[in-house]
């Protein structure tokens, strides 16, 4: 271990005692003082009172009021709350309360979101415990892991495309949200379903003022070069204020957890316009936009993970010298590509290595993405028992993803296009005790997208990461058509992709493709409530797809039928779902609740949509949920908790060569969780989560079980001798998820003093992670303790963020069992962030 952890951990924890100790000084201080204020000076303890009482914006400026109006219950707002019962959701259809969802629901306030600075979807395992941090051999974390699978994003209920197994996609804006709902299991039936997810999660973009002009600004430094700005004003327009509008801007250049890592970066522009009108009583328009501008390459550990490098910081050198040829013979030099039997390496000594490393440090490596979005949402009020709500969403994206070093792989996708509209009717019947909530309508969908990919021959563990990356160390050759034919597989061609300089793909891989496809999707959904204990809901959709896909433009015509046809493929796929659910209350604050799903869902390309060589058992993937559970409300709603039982099986990816196996097996995810909120008062909350979860992929009845890049540590490989990454499949079985715990909680802290200050904590931790599918080589449990400090004034406010207080270093594997990427999990390990702090200097106008 570093000496320098041991220096570093004792002495964050006693700056930690001292900066807490100070915090409680100076707030015994100022609340003495202020208390002070009130009790001497009538004027200034009427500003102070409405400070305090108030629910207005800190910038707001306080009115001194005649004492029978300042009183007045009747004009005092409500205290500000966190408690998931404090409003109605709309995440699982139409407004409902939580206690009434027959789901696990977790809403997310502004206010959370701002307690741990949420800027990617790793954060928002502070929240759930139904979401666990992960890392991604470098790729880009787009949708967070839910429940030990895929989550899938949607923006104010309608799906937001071009994402896969929870990569590649747009990244999430936090600074463009409300809040957050997260609801774990299939995507709802309203929603539609996408993908095998373990749950999803709804952004609920920013609203305009309609009250006043609004605006802060907020500037954020730290750690590591740690570097980005946020404007965010509006108000309403004309004095009717019938309209009003919203603008954000975010800027990025630099975050710690990316800036830590050599090599690694992250800059990042973001724009937000909402605008809304509420022309007529019964008539309202909504409508949010959005430009991002992302460029960044992202941390993907070191490689050669073995145990000494995970407990004691000691790395496997040793040099590259040759290669295993199909016929197992040995060939010298950097001349022979896998697949074959791996790469000989003339393996040295264990030797001190710096977490710092990055495989990805290399100029060459990038990832740009542009995202554009527009969403209006009408809503019409017919009557109080009768509404039309129509949300139409329209998306463009483009990405470029290089990453030659050390891994050969490439993705690019020139444009996509993704237009969606929903029409619901939503109706609300009572007749004597009983009474409906009906929502019913007509999805359609359109995505038009051209999709590059090239990566199946990604050795990583060629390199040594202690000597200076070389032409032939970390650049592996390209496959000419003629050395694939060799190796009996014409499809492991490497092909220069048109428009992309240095870019190389492959076909008849399951994810290259040109792809256009309608879906219209009709829904029904009802829920029955009999007297005030019993409540039933049932719902049917029925996703009727037409995909057109082809080979992508730059195809060569000698791999269009080599040895089987690989064309262009039209096809029609009728895809049911199906729900029910019966919730019983036995108390006014209490309610049981047991759920079932039913359904299909669809195998995806790399940026969801569909490849000419899918068949049509690719669109009819079988998912299943049971889940029972139990929700309370306490304390006079001050407690709310919730306890859940669940089974979930469907399938997920598999790694796949060209023209290889069947790129996905059934997986199944089970376990139990609890969560709850307590909010005594508006001084103080809570938040807390434990999640056990088992999952595992069933290759039983596969000729194979799951390939892999490598199937034992590079410790193993210098101890025998043995070559690195030769690609091998094992034997079938039941295989559980690698690189995924199967224990997971969180805890969350505010504590908010009348004079301003305040002080959060929060932990998350989880137990160790198989870093392969043999099960030989365990990353350590491990826990983060986190807090922020911040002093909130009428005009401005300052925090601190110290992440990581005790300085605990540990790990996550290259890859989540869910994932193909878990292939991988013996060529990459993610040392994550030690010891580091940001601040934030916010004015208000």
């Amino acid at each position: 271990m570093d000496l320098s952890h041991w220096i570093l951990c004792p002495l964050s924890f006693f700056a930690l005692v001292f900066l807490i100790f100070l915090f409680f000084k100076l707030a015994i201080h100022f609340e003495s003082v202020a208390w002070a204020q009130v009790v001497d000076d009538p004027i200034d303890g009427a500003i102070e009172k409405h400070s305090k009482d108030s629910n207005e914006h800190p910038g707001s400026i306080p009115t001194i009021s005649l004492p029978e109006v300042t009183v007045s219950a009747q004009t005092a707002p409500s205290e500000p709350t966190i408690l998931p019962t404090s409003r109605q959701i709309s995440s699982y259809g139409p407004e409902m309360n939580i206690i009434e969802i027959p789901r696990d629901i977790r809403p997310v306030s502004q206010e959370e979101m701002k307690t741990v600075m949420a800027l990617t979807v790793n954060d928002l395992a502070a929240f759930s415990p139904s979401i666990n941090p992960t890392q991604a051999t470098g790729n880009i974390v787009s949708e967070p892991v839910i429940r030990g699978l895929p989550g899938t994003v949607f923006r104010n209920g309608m799906l937001v495309g071009f994402s896969s197994g929870g990569n590649w996609g747009p990244l999430m804006n936090m600074m463009a949200y409300d809040s957050l709902d997260i609801v774990t299991g299939p995507v709802s039936i309203i929603f539609g379903p996408q993908e095998f997810a373990g749950g999803y999660v709804n952004e609920l973009t920013k609203q305009p003022y309609f009250d006043r002009f609004h605006g802060n600004a907020s500037y954020t430094f730290g750690m590591y070069g740690d570097s980005f700005w946020n404007v965010d004003l509006g108000g309403p327009v004309g004095k009717t204020k019938k309209a009003a509008f919203r603008i954000d801007y975010f800027g990025q250049d630099g975050y710690a957890p990316f800036n830590y890592y050599d090599g690694a970066y992250m800059q990042r522009e973001a724009f937000y316009l909402a605008f809304s009108a509420h022309p007529w009583e019964n008539l309202w328009i909504d409508c949010n936009g959005e430009v991002d501008l992302n460029n960044f390459v992202p941390y993907a550990g070191l490689n050669r993970p073995t145990a000494a490098l995970i407990h004691d910081g000691l790395y496997q050198t040793g040099s590259w010298i040759g290669s295993i040829g199909p016929t197992g013979a040995f060939i010298p030099g950097h001349v022979t590509p896998p697949p074959s039997g791996g790469y000989v390496i003339d393996f040295g000594p264990e030797v001190p290595i710096s977490g710092r490393n990055n495989i990805f440090n290399s100029p060459l490596n990038f990832t740009l993405q542009t995202y554009g979005v527009f969403q209006p949402i009408i809503r019409l009020e017919i009557n109080d028992r009768l509404r039309i709500v129509n949300n139409l969403m329209i998306e463009y994206f483009r990405t470029e993803i290089g990453q030659p070093v050390p891994m050969d792989t490439w993705a690019f996708l020139p444009y996509g296009y993704n237009v969606a509209d929903r029409l619901e009717v939503i109706t609300t019947l009572e007749d004597n005790k009983i009474k409906q909530l009906i929502d019913s309508g007509m999805a359609f969908r359109f995505l038009s997208d051209l999709e590059y990919f090239g990566t199946w021959h990604g050795p990583a563990n060629q390199v040594d990461m202690t000597r200076p990356f070389s032409g032939g160390q970390d650049d592996p050759p390209l496959v000419s058509y003629a050395t694939a034919v060799a190796y009996g597989n014409p499809f492991l061609t490497d092909i220069p992709i048109p428009g992309f300089p240095g870019g190389f793909f492959n076909v008849d891989n399951f994810l290259s493709t040109q792809c256009r496809f309608f879906e219209i999707s009709p829904f029904f959904q009802d829920q029955i409530q009999i007297g005030n204990k019993f409540s039933m809901l049932f719902g049917g959709r029925m996703d009727f797809y037409h995909v057109d896909a082809s080979p992508p433009d730059g195809t060569p015509a000698i791999l269009l039928e080599p040895f089987e046809p690989y064309d262009r493929t039209q096809l029609t796929a009728i895809l049911p779902q199906l729900t029910f659910s019966s919730t019983y209350r036995p108390f006014p604050w209490m309610s049981l609740y047991a759920t079932g799903f039913f359904g299909q869902t669809t195998a995806q390309s790399q940026f969801g949509a569909f490849a000419p060589e899918f068949t049509g058992s690719y669109y009819h993937q079988l998912n299943e949920l049971e889940e029972i559970g139990v929700k309370c409300n306490l304390l006079n709603n001050r407690l709310f908790l919730a306890l859940s039982v669940y089974n979930q099986t469907g399938f997920v990816p598999a790694f796949v060569l060209p023209s290889g196996i069947t790129p996905t097996v059934s997986a199944t995810v089970r376990g139990f969780q609890i969560q709850g909120s307590y909010q005594p008062s508006k001084h103080w909350w809570i938040n807390f989560g434990y999640n056990h979860i088992d999952g595992f992929e069933n290759w039983a009845s596969d000729p194979t079980g799951p390939t892999v890049n490598q199937p034992y540590s590079t410790r193993v490989a210098a101890l025998y001798h043995l070559p690195v990454d030769p690609i091998v499949s094992l034997a079938p079985g039941l295989y559980p998820f690698p690189g995924f715990p199967s224990n997971y909680a969180n805890w969350m802290a505010t504590y908010k003093m009348d004079n301003g200050f305040g002080i959060s904590l929060w932990v998350i931790a989880e137990t160790g992670q198989w870093l392969g599918f043999n099960y030989a080589l365990r990353t350590p449990s491990w826990y983060t303790l986190n807090g922020r400090l911040f002093y909130t004034a009428k005009r401005w406010e300052a925090s601190l963020w110290i992440y990581n207080l005790t300085n605990n270093h540990y790990w996550l594997a290259g890859g989540a069992g869910f994932t193909s990427a878990a292939s991988l999990d013996y060529d990459y390990a993610a040392l994550q962030m030690p010891f580091w702090i940001q601040a934030t200097l916010q004015i208000f106008f």
